[in-house]
């Protein structure tokens, strides 16, 4: 059988069974505190064809790069999170 990539859970952020969002479970205003003292750096990788975003929690880039790698996933830091929200 061929290996078609991580399995990914369908409601949650966890591929493999391993959670690639940080803020996973936190309501906006717990994500937008963390965000504004910069320690939220914001991920991408693609699995089975798809890209998928997620969330790190880290003191630096360097620190959420080294994060982002022993996750396995082959995610890229690309970003630091400065607010997130909700549309109507």
């Amino acid at each position: 059988m061929l290996n078609a990539g991580p399995r990914m859970q369908p409601s949650r952020p966890i591929a493999d069974g391993i959670c690639f969002n940080d803020l996973d479970g936190l309501n906006t205003k717990q994500c937008n505190i963390l965000a504004s003292r910069g320690v939220v750096f914001c991920t991408q990788f693609k699995a089975n064809g798809r890209p998928y975003g997620g969330c790190i929690i880290a003191t630096s880039w360097p620190h959420a790069e080294e994060i982002a790698f022993g996750r396995g996933l082959g995610e890229e830091v690309i970003g630091v999170l400065a607010e997130t929200g909700e549309y109507d």
